[in-house]
C-alpha cells in the first residue's frame, strides 16, 4: 500500500494587518515542541477551540480520533492515521470530537537551519510549500513504523535535557522532513541547479512582501534582473506552477482570510490589497477563485474540499 498525498491550494502570507494581529498569539518562546496529542492540555493553542494564525510549521499525526481541521477557507475531516502538514501564515482551527491519539510537532525553519545539516531548497519546506496550503499524507505501514520511531526518539529528547539536545532534535526532525519530501515525490535530481532554486526562493520572498503593490510577473522579473519568460519557466519548473499563479494565490488567499476572519467590507479589502477600484478587485477575485466575493462571504466555500491524489 503506497502513501497518498492530497493537496489544497493555499499560500503562506503573513502581512501585518489588524485582523492578523487579532488572530496571532504572543510570540513563541521556543522554536520546537513535540507532544502526544493525548497529553496536551485543553488550553493549548491546538485544542483551545480558537483560530490561530501560525507562526511556525506544524505537523499533526492523527493516529486515532474524529473531528475536523480548518485551514483558511478549507476544511478537512480528521481521519485515523492521517498526517497534516501546516505552514506559517495560515489560519488554523481544530475541532476534536473525542480524545485524539497521535503526535503534534511545531517548529521554525530557523531551528533546522541553526542546528541540523539542512539542505536548503530540496524539501517540501522550500519547494512544494510555495504552491500548497495543506498537505495531507496517508502513510503506508512502513512509513508509520519509521515515523513512530522518529517521533518516539524526539519525544524522549524533548522531555529530557541530554547533551546536545537541540542538535539531536533538529537532526531527527530533518530526517522526518526528508521522509515527507520523499512521499511527496520531490526528486532532488529533477530539481534545477542551485541558482535556479535560489531564484525561486528570492521570487517567493519578494511576493510575500510586495504582492499588494506588484501584481505582474514583469514587475518581479525586473527586480530580480531576469526576463519575465525566464522567471515563469524556472518558477514552474521548481514548483509546478507559473509565477503568475503564485502572485494570484497570495492575493486571493489574503482576501479570503480578511473576509473570513474580519468584518471589513469588500471595498476595504480591495484597498488593503492595493486595488484602487473595488469593481476591478471583484472581477479579479472571481476570475482567480471561481466565484464572486459575495458568494464566498456567505460561506459557500466552507464545504469539504477533497483534492485529487497526486
Amino acid at each position: 500500500m503506497s502513501s497518498k498525498i492530497l493537496y489544497d491550494t493555499g499560500t503562506d502570507v503573513l502581512p501585518e494587518t489588524q485582523s492578523s494581529r487579532k488572530l496571532s498569539r504572543p510570540e513563541k518562546t521556543t522554536h520546537f515542541e513535540i507532544h502526544r496529542l493525548e497529553t496536551i492540555s485543553n488550553d493549548h493553542p491546538l485544542l483551545d477551540g480558537l483560530q490561530e494564525r501560525l507562526q511556525y510549521f506544524e505537523i499533526v499525526w492523527m493516529q486515532e480520533g474524529n473531528g475536523c481541521i480548518s485551514i483558511d477557507a478549507l476544511q478537512h475531516p480528521f481521519g485515523n492515521n492521517m498526517i497534516y502538514c501546516l505552514t506559517p501564515g495560515q489560519v488554523r482551527h481544530c475541532c476534536f470530537q473525542q480524545n485524539p491519539k497521535g503526535y503534534y510537532i511545531s517548529f521554525s525553519q530557523d531551528f533546522l537551519y541553526r542546528w541540523a545539516t539542512y539542505t536548503m531548497g530540496t524539501t517540501w519546506l522550500d519547494t512544494r510549500i510555495y504552491g500548497v496550503g495543506l498537505s495531507v499524507i496517508s502513510p503506508d505501514q512502513d512509513m508509520q513504523l519509521e515515523i513512530e520511531d522518529l517521533m518516539t526518539k524526539m519525544s524522549k529528547e524533548y522531555t529530557n535535557h541530554y547533551l546536545l539536545r537541540s542538535e539531536v532534535l533538529a537532526g531527527l526532525l530533518n530526517i522526518l522532513v526528508i521522509y515527507f519530501s520523499r512521499r511527496q515525490q520531490i526528486r532532488v535530481n529533477e530539481l534545477a541547479q542551485s541558482k535556479e532554486i535560489e531564484l525561486v526562493q528570492r521570487f517567493i520572498s519578494l511576493v510575500k512582501v510586495q504582492f499588494k503593490t506588484m501584481k505582474f510577473v514583469a514587475d518581479y522579473a525586473s527586480e530580480l534582473c531576469v526576463t519575465a519568460n525566464h522567471l515563469n519557466r524556472i518558477v514552474k519548473k521548481i514548483t509546478g506552477m507559473p509565477a503568475s499563479s503564485h502572485i494570484q494565490q497570495h492575493i486571493i488567499m489574503e482576501a479570503k482570510r480578511q473576509a473570513l476572519h474580519s468584518n471589513v467590507s469588500m471595498k476595504e479589502i480591495a484597498y488593503l490589497l492595493g486595488f484602487d477600484d473595488h469593481s476591478h478587485f471583484s472581477k479579479y477575485f472571481k476570475n482567480n477563485s471561481g466565484m464572486n466575493f459575495t458568494s464566498f462571504k456567505k460561506g459557500l466555500t466552507n464545504e469539504l474540499v477533497t483534492d485529487p491524489v497526486i
